[in-house]
């Protein structure tokens, strides 16, 4: 396995490394926002955001679609997620024997949501939210096995490779929606994103010499990168056509973040189909300027004639993400003349995405629902990324009482290169990365 490495003057470190699809988070947030059961359950469609304060993070306008004096929503959702690498064994004549998982990362980050809506006149809803989420978190731990008999039977742990991006995150949002005539609201939301407690590892424990590490010495680097409050806004409007058919739409405008220090940094790599990871060891890059593109939602809700209340949502999003930028400020300038071009001056060729979200939910005589939804989740940096979200949830009510559970899941294959590549190993060049992601998510509504 071919490993690369750049000769910084004042770095004495820098390993390149391939970077999985979680590990794209801190740029782009491969996970969506959930905020609401019901808005899961229906395709994470904001379409399931109508009345609740959770529709200050897709469409402000939905909070008209309540008319509750006053809305509570407490909520709970955890992600689980799995990542297996594996690599093809062959045998004697090249043939292919069976895959070999060497890496099996199990992760799960919990979050939170408290929000409120109130009616304070007819045309005129209020609300507050503040929730907090983990979905930019990765952890990677790769035990390191010698070999006692071949290529293949590694028996004796003689180390291990950790990575490490820890965030948490809390956003405070709120916004009104307005009602100026009959069948139209409009709305405003703002949004205040605080990162804290932000730290990046990147380790090689070495128990035990072997041509099987990617070092002969035990590696440890980290970092506590600090973030500026990021704010964000959306514009948005409902219409209702008639009884039967109501559209929506939404902008969110285009915002900066800015990170000081840090050790990880996604790069672009023109002999490679997806970015790489620099290890700024030494600290050079003393802040990053991020770019993020805007948003652009159309949304379409079908309420047929039928015996059992039937609702069906569909919703477009378009992210251009062409727009996006990176900027890399240098603490000591000298450097960049021994810093390669493609570290700050390479732009990682985006695509734009268009995502697509469709849900369906049934109100049986009872009272309880039932609802299922599909998200198509294109990723903006290449198509072997792509996810497809399956999502189910039900919910009850009693009094001014509602409780509502939904889940989501998805998997996705993609090829890339070794973590921690080692020269002692003749194998093919591309790992197997194979994720899967399980969401729960459960809301306590209060109406009053």
């Amino acid at each position: 396995m071919k490993r690369q490495f750049y000769p910084f003057t004042l770095i004495l470190l820098l390993f390149t490394v391939s970077w999985g699809q979680s590990f794209f988070s801190p740029l782009i947030g491969d996970l969506p926002i959930m905020a609401d059961a019901r808005s899961t359950a229906v395709g994470l469609s904001s379409w399931g955001d109508g009345g609740s304060a959770s529709a200050l993070l897709t469409n402000s306008a939905l909070l008209g679609l309540g008319d509750q004096r006053l809305s509570l929503i407490t909520g709970f959702n955890a992600f689980s997620i799995n990542e297996k690498r594996s690599f093809p064994v062959q045998d004697s004549y090249g043939d292919f024997l069976a895959d070999n998982t060497y890496v099996l990362n199990q992760n799960w980050f919990p979050d939170f949501q408290l929000g409120a809506n109130f009616r304070l006149v007819p045309r005129l809803r209020l609300a507050m939210l503040i929730n907090h989420t983990n979905r930019t978190d990765f952890q990677y731990e790769e035990e390191v096995r010698g070999s006692l008999y071949g290529e293949y039977n590694r028996d004796p742990l003689v180390g291990y490779n950790r990575l490490s991006n820890r965030y948490s995150t809390y956003n405070t949002s709120f916004g009104l929606a307005l009602n100026p005539v009959k069948s139209l609201w409009l709305g405003l939301g703002m949004n205040l994103s605080t990162t804290d407690n932000a730290e990046q590892t990147y380790a090689i424990q070495v128990i035990k010499k072997s041509n099987y590490q990617s070092s002969d010495h035990t590696i440890s680097y980290d970092a506590k990168p600090k973030f500026a409050t990021v704010v964000t806004g959306n514009i948005g409007l409902t219409l209702d056509i008639n009884k039967h058919f109501s559209i929506s739409t939404a902008y969110h405008f285009p915002y900066e973040t800015i990170q000081k220090g840090g050790l990880l940094y996604l790069m672009h790599d023109s002999t490679e189909t997806l970015p790489v990871m620099e290890i700024d060891s030494n600290y050079t890059i003393s802040k990053v300027t991020r770019q993020m593109p805007g948003e652009l939602r159309l949304g379409f809700c079908i309420k047929p004639v039928n015996i059992i209340p039937t609702q069906l949502f569909f919703e477009i999003i378009y992210q251009h993400w062409k727009d996006a930028s990176v900027n890399y400020q240098m603490a000591i300038v000298s450097a960049i003349a021994h810093i390669p071009t493609n570290i700050y001056k390479d732009k990682i060729p985006y695509r734009n995405v268009t995502k697509i979200h469709l849900g369906i939910e049934h109100v049986f005589f009872a009272g309880i629902p039932f609802r299922l939804g599909f998200y198509h989740d294109p990723n903006p940096i290449d198509a072997d990324l792509d996810r497809n979200w399956f999502t189910v949830g039900t919910g009850y009510q009693l009094g001014n009482f509602n409780l509502e559970i939904s889940g989501a899941f998805t998997t996705s294959e993609y090829e890339y290169h070794d973590l921690f590549p080692v020269t002692a190993e003749e194998r093919v060049e591309f790992d197997t990365v194979r994720e899967s992601v399980l969401v729960g998510i459960i809301t306590l509504r209060y109406n009053l």
